[in-house]
């Protein structure tokens, strides 16, 4: 945990869920920015569980806050949640996956992961990741949406060969 008083905020917003807050952007949106002080409220927790020591899990969360001092309006407030999973079918084949959240962006990004390393400098790795909003503003269109919406997904697939030559 940690709390800080009369921390510099540059005065950006955090546009749409947080506008910008300070004097001059309260009078006019569109006033030049005006940096300020403000009090800020972080917090960190972390949890891992590993039952067997093929399958590791863990849970993080941070959340991160500043409130101005001179309008009392909060410039931001964020919460970020991951959490991984591992398991090691072999010494050399290993699923992973990963999950993570914030709620400043609306935004769920997974990572899915499988992987072979048969010996150093040669691997083939399949995963898989997502993008996605959830009741958040759409990156194309910055209209709000409800429930989960995609913004993208991506397939992958990558091999290396380590080749040796000898003298």
């Amino acid at each position: 945990m940690d709390g800080s008083w009369k921390v510099f905020d540059y005065d950006f917003g955090a546009w749409p869920k947080f506008p910008r807050v300070s004097p001059a952007a309260l009078a006019d949106p569109n006033a030049p920015l005006d940096p300020g002080l403000g009090n800020s409220n972080d917090v960190a927790a972390s949890f891992a569980w590993q039952p067997y020591e093929a399958f590791r899990a863990s849970i993080d969360y941070t959340k991160s806050r500043i409130v101005r001092i001179d309008t009392r309006r909060t410039a931001y407030d964020q919460n970020l949640w991951s959490s991984r999973a591992s398991y090691y079918f072999t010494r050399f084949t290993f699923a992973r996956a990963r999950v993570d959240y914030d709620t400043l962006a609306s935004r769920v990004r997974g990572q899915f992961l499988l992987g072979w390393t048969p010996h150093p400098g040669t691997s083939l790795y399949v995963g898989y990741n997502d993008d996605l909003n959830y009741n958040g503003y759409g990156p194309f269109t910055n209209q709000f949406e409800r429930g989960l919406r995609r913004n993208q997904r991506t397939f992958f697939v990558k091999m290396s060969y380590l080749l040796r030559r000898g003298l």
